[in-house]
């Protein structure tokens, strides 16, 4: 379960830690690779209470949370935050934040926006794999249908903006070139694949995020940071990795809501999650 770092780069100041299982950490990882940064990699195995642990929260992250960005004496963390600071250290190009400020703010817009959005959607995938096993309870367990029907709201909803604005005639989601915005997006869903979460009737009805997930998934180091989620993910479905593997007791995607609250006047709002859920994936596309 425990993953090995498929590339080491030695003598080097930057460390990164991270989990291949975790959206952001990939996206972070996949970043340091596209900018070509000298670093080492470390795994902090999340499946264990490491974490958990007040030296780690001490010495690291006072929220327990990967990925982490250790250069020299000086700690950065939060995923948007390391990209950030790498990306002015190393003078990244432009495409990746923003070369001037209505470039800027337009990719900032967007990671504010993914933050209570498509991240939070990730609750649809993470309370019906890992959440499951956390809690000792075999993948897509009913016990946590309240979560998993809050993530799968927040994640059609979110579908619906990111194919209606922000890719309505944009090759990437905030213009004609990759940012780091499209790999922040981009790791939800590779998540949300790995795990099954969104039916076939969905994804026709979204086929912009479809062309736009093909395109993303063809960069090289897509396949790198993300070969651990699929294979390990297909396990866990099939049974080969159970609950004994998970030493971990507290999860971060939270919440028993079945309706996001962040949107006000959404016609589905008095609708029962389940008609919600027949409706969309009916009709193949969610109510931007």
């Amino acid at each position: 379960m425990s993953p090995n770092p498929t590339n080491i780069h030695t003598g080097k100041t930057l460390r990164l830690l991270y989990h291949p299982g975790s959206q952001p950490c990939r996206s972070a990882h996949q970043f340091m690779y596209e900018i070509d940064v000298p670093f080492e990699e470390e795994v902090v195995d999340i499946t264990t209470d490491i974490t958990e642990r007040q030296e780690f929260r001490d010495k690291y992250n006072p929220t327990g949370q990967v990925p982490i960005l250790v250069d020299g004496e000086f700690t950065v963390w939060e995923s948007v935050a390391i990209a950030r600071y790498v990306n002015e250290k190393f003078d990244g190009a432009g495409n990746w934040f923003g070369r001037g400020t209505q470039e800027r703010a337009q990719i900032n817009q967007f990671l504010q926006w993914y933050a209570y959005t498509l991240r939070l959607g990730g609750g649809a995938f993470h309370w019906n794999i890992f959440g499951c096993l956390i809690y000792g309870e075999k993948p897509y367990s009913p016990k946590f249908t309240a979560e998993q029907n809050k993530g799968r709201t927040l994640l059609y909803e979110a579908m619906g903006t990111l194919e209606n604005y922000w890719l309505r005639d944009r090759e990437y989601v905030c213009g004609d070139e990759v940012s780091y915005a499209d790999l922040a997006a981009f790791h939800e869903f590779v998540s949300h694949e790995a795990g099954k979460i969104i039916p076939d009737r969905v994804w026709q009805g979204f086929p912009k995020i479809a062309a736009w997930f093909k395109k993303l998934s063809e960069r090289p180091h897509a396949k790198t940071v993300s070969e651990w989620q699929y294979t390990n993910v297909g396990k866990m479905i099939r049974g080969e990795l159970t609950a004994s593997m998970f030493k971990r007791k507290t999860a971060v995607l939270k919440g028993t809501e079945v309706f996001s609250g962040h949107n006000h006047g959404i016609p589905y709002l008095n609708e029962k999650a389940e008609d919600y859920f027949k409706r969309v994936e009916k009709e193949g596309a969610a109510v931007a």
